[in-house]
């Protein structure tokens, strides 16, 4: 239960320091000794659009196993409905990772080899039924989402993975976006040859049975991206590899905070494969860290503003889409060869926190209910993006571990400021907006960064929500944005 009093109280702190043209406030920063101020500026082309940020630009991922329950995925569902709904109205879920390469087709009658046990995977194959198929098809119909699904590469059996495929389809019909075949098979196959090799008899028969293809779904190999595009781009609904940032145990606030700029230079390349080959590009499978995230890292309030600029980043590359991996802890300890072991909590949230995986949007499972986590409202801030026409922008963030995106919507041009710095609160002068008037902005907050609860972000989606702001007679706003926190500014133009 939210204390409706305490939660006003939280919003209205999260709004007071955003004001229109700022000066007092400004000033006041200017004087105050005991804190570390950066004075940014961030200069906007509005005149310039770029690329159109995709509607499904916000998505989630989750082992196939997770449909070994099928009241977890499916329209009776209420709760988890309503969180994907509230993320986005046209987003996609992925099902795969690896226990996607364990998955036996119930209706399969053909011979299958013996699947052995092995380190990053479960202890004995999983067999997936109709029955959660169709409930994963009302759960789609529910939300408005749509599909992407991952068969079996690994045991080898063409066959198989056509008939699954087919069932998919036939039962989920529309929502289905595409198939892919393999989870990060670079994990298995030498090099790309050997998996091209081993992909191409899938891809045949299951493009004989009728049913769209993406791939490869490669961990983290670009050049299997690109040589994949190069063969089979125009037989492919879009292209695909994962991202996580490094393994849990070297993950860290500061680290996660540091962004990652070698990755977005190979976000380039492969974009401009896509573009080349017409396609769009998907990252399937991202988080923070591998092996189920980090406690303390993947899970507080800093996941959030991480995510938020991952997306931003991502969607200003021209990355379609963004599916962040989570679920139960037990779906996702299995698929890593691991049992589950949740720690104990006496209240609520921290039940459905404790049965859940370290870096999951969402909390809980079908017994407790679920509840959104902090990676969720990053995720909902850069989802405000998707739709909109990204414009470049000059920014100078004085020192500050400071990101800036701009977007044009219609006639109205949203900015988002995320200060992922832990010791510099941030003056930000947004400039070049001559001709555009009065807007709002709305705060993305948390006590801290390691918070776990607690966080504000409310009216989003709203365009008159939030604390009102204007501009000067020079095109310019001033915004104050506290240290660990981002904000969302929409201006509307003059008429």
């Amino acid at each position: 239960m939210v204390d409706p009093t305490r939660r006003n109280l939280l919003k209205a702190a999260g709004l007071l320091p955003l004001v229109a043209a700022c000066g007092d406030l400004v000033h006041a920063a200017e004087r105050s000794p005991s804190r570390a101020w950066a004075r940014a500026e961030f200069a906007v082309r509005p005149d310039r659009p770029g690329r159109t940020v995709s509607p499904t630009l916000t998505g989630l991922s989750y082992e196939t196993l997770q449909l070994a329950d099928p009241t977890f995925f499916c329209a009776d569902n209420h709760s988890l409905v309503q969180l994907f709904r509230g993320l986005s109205p046209h987003g996609v879920l992925r099902i795969g990772g690896n226990t996607s390469d364990y998955t036996i087709w119930s209706g399969y009658r053909g011979e299958l080899p013996v699947q052995r046990a092995r380190k990053g995977g479960p202890q004995q194959p999983f067999v997936l039924g109709p029955e959660a198929l169709h409930a994963l098809a009302g759960f789609l119909h529910a939300t408005g989402w749509k599909l992407v699904f991952g068969v079996n590469l690994k045991i080898g059996v063409p066959a198989m993975a056509a008939e699954l495929a087919k069932a998919v389809q036939r039962i989920v019909g529309d929502d289905l976006l595409a198939i892919q075949i393999g989870n990060e098979a670079n994990n298995y196959e030498a090099d790309y040859a050997a998996f091209d090799a081993a992909w191409s008899p899938y891809a045949a028969a299951i493009r004989a049975v009728g049913v769209p293809i993406a791939g490869p779904d490669t961990g983290a190999n670009t050049d299997w991206v690109i040589d994949y595009a190069t063969r089979h781009g125009k037989r492919n609904v879009f292209l695909s590899r994962h991202y996580y940032r490094d393994a849990a145990p070297n993950g860290s606030i500061p680290d996660m905070l540091a962004g990652d700029p070698a990755f977005y230079a190979e976000v380039e390349q492969i974009v401009h494969a896509a573009d080349v080959a017409q396609l769009p590009f998907y990252l399937t499978e991202a988080n923070s860290y591998y092996f189920g995230g980090r406690d303390g890292v993947s899970n507080v309030f800093a996941s959030a503003l991480w995510g938020a600029d991952f997306m931003l980043a991502l969607a200003q590359r021209g990355v379609a889409g963004i599916n962040f991996h989570g679920g139960t802890l037990l779906s996702v300890e299995a698929s890593l060869g691991r049992a589950a072991d949740s720690a104990a909590a006496s209240d609520l949230p921290g039940r459905r926190d404790a049965v859940t995986s370290r870096y999951s949007a969402i909390a809980g499972d079908v017994a407790l209910g679920f509840q959104p986590r902090p990676l969720y409202h990053g995720m909902l801030l850069a989802q405000q993006f998707a739709g909109a026409r990204m414009l470049p922008g000059r920014l100078n963030a004085a020192g500050a571990n400071l990101t800036a995106y701009a977007a044009r919507r219609d006639d109205a041009v949203q900015v988002a400021l995320i200060n992922k710095d832990s010791e510099r609160d941030a003056t930000v002068s947004i400039n070049g907006l001559s001709g555009y008037g009065n807007g709002h902005v709305v705060q993305l907050s948390a006590p801290a960064l390691d918070s776990r609860h607690g966080i504000v972000f409310e009216g989003v989606g709203d365009a008159t929500a939030g604390r009102p702001v204007a501009l000067d007679r020079h095109g310019n706003c001033h915004i104050v944005l506290p240290r660990g926190s981002a904000v969302l500014v929409r201006l509307d133009r003059l008429v």
